[in-house]
């Protein structure tokens, strides 16, 4: 578990169910009823009922990132599992979101910025305490890599089939802007 920001809850991997189990939850829905295979989670928070959660897998690619990280908000969690994403509650499962980055490709914690960036093939997500605070344009056409992440940026590159070369760009962490990247037709 990635604990880069203060979390008021302890998680667990699990690769079972155990034989006395908390309520389980299954995502995406959080129903009860059960749902498809995924990364299994027992989460105990600080005050409240400790629960499970089944983490459906992502389906686009199984290069998708699978962990579990503390989000700027102490009381949600961040699932992904094979690049699928998930904002869960941590005191109510049934309050939860999909990150909107398919398939997850990194995950960055910027505590300074207090957000967490989320990035995809193409384009680079951020969602901070209250939710979601910019989505790129797109940065690439595809194989986005993060190459450094400081307080104020964040710094990619990507093969340009264009140019025959590699590409760069540059995200501003307050606003998601960018300079560099692709130039759309």
């Amino acid at each position: 578990m990635d604990t880069t920001f203060p979390h008021a809850y302890e998680c667990e991997l699990l690769t079972e169910t155990p034989g006395i189990s908390p309520p389980h939850y299954y995502f995406p829905g959080a129903t009860t009823r059960g749902g498809r295979d995924g990364v299994l989670v027992e989460v105990r928070p600080e005050r409240g009922l400790a629960w499970l959660g089944t983490f459906a897998f992502g389906q686009v690619t199984p290069r998708g990132v699978v962990g579990v990280f503390a989000t700027p908000d102490p009381q949600r969690l961040c699932v992904v599992s094979n690049g699928e994403g998930y904002l869960v509650s941590v005191m109510a499962p049934t309050e939860w979101e999909a990150v909107r980055a398919t398939p997850i490709i990194d995950v960055r914690p910027v505590l300074a910025q207090g957000i967490i960036v989320f990035a995809d093939y193409t384009t680079l997500v951020a969602y901070g305490q209250t939710g979601m605070k910019w989505k790129t344009k797109r940065l690439t056409w595809e194989s986005l890599r993060i190459v450094e992440v400081t307080d104020a940026l964040i710094r990619g590159e990507f093969w340009d089939i264009r140019s025959e070369g590699t590409t760069s760009f540059v995200v501003d962490l307050v606003t998601g802007m960018h300079e560099g990247g692709i130039k759309e037709i």
